[in-house]
């Protein structure tokens, strides 16, 4: 069996008859689930907002190249989710935005929208409905159906991209070394990022071919990216 995506305890497929109720209670702290995590997936539409204030890392593996953003100085510690379950940097990332929900593939051609069975949000007597006395789903379901339509399509467009760059042998493995001012450290290994040697000796034609893949703005944003290791100490002094 496969193990659940991150922050998932169980998944449910979104049904007009079993939650015909079901409501969206009001979330006070809203990003609160993600207070444990140091890196969050991260989809190459996001890069460019995101390079602001996280730095984008790659993780290879077997199965295919996942662009993660690193979010915290040490494993189960964000510094980007607040006391007060509030997102502290310029963008929170798509994958934390979709969260209850999720999509689920019945076919190449139908996807259904699942929700996180333990999510506490889903209740049945207060909130905003996601199904309308006649069974349709509501203005709020179907922003949601749409944002995890979005997402599931931003994902494929991604792993063409890491899929790009890994053909092309532009990852290199790096090892991550975090200060705070306070002097305190962490170190990482096992990540890859683009190696701009490489880019830059790549041939004219293969150059002018990620560009017209638009693979060239979210390198140059990931590249950017790296220069926010020294922020992020600063952020976990301030979130102690």
């Amino acid at each position: 069996m496969a193990p659940l995506p991150l922050f998932y305890s169980s998944i449910t497929v979104l049904d007009r008859t079993t939650h015909r109720e079901a409501r969206l209670a009001p979330v006070t702290k809203l990003y609160n689930f993600a207070a444990g995590a140091h890196v969050l997936p991260a989809l190459m539409a996001e890069f460019g907002p995101g390079c602001r204030d996280m730095p984008i890392l790659f993780l290879e593996e077997p199965v295919g190249v996942s662009p993660l953003f690193m979010v915290g100085m040490r494993p189960g510690e964000s510094c980007f989710v607040d006391a007060e379950g509030r997102w502290r940097g310029a963008h929170p990332p798509a994958y934390v935005r979709r969260y209850p929900f999720i999509g689920g593939d019945v076919s190449a051609e139908q996807q259904v929208v699942c929700v996180d069975g333990g999510f506490a949000g889903l209740q049945d007597k207060e909130g905003e409905r996601l199904f309308g006395e006649d069974g349709e789903p509501t203005e709020a379901l179907r922003n949601i159906v749409a944002f995890v339509g979005e997402y599931s399509d931003a994902a494929k467009a991604t792993t063409a991209f890491t899929a790009a760059l890994k053909e092309l042998d532009l990852f290199q493995t790096i090892n991550v070394e975090i200060r705070s001012p306070d002097g305190t450290s962490s170190n990482f290994s096992g990540f890859s990022v683009v190696s701009a040697e490489r880019l830059e000796a790549l041939p004219e034609d293969t150059w002018l071919e990620l560009k017209r893949k638009g693979y060239l703005f979210p390198i140059h944003a990931h590249l950017i990216s790296l220069t926010n290791f020294a922020r992020l100490g600063e952020m976990a002094r301030s979130h102690a």
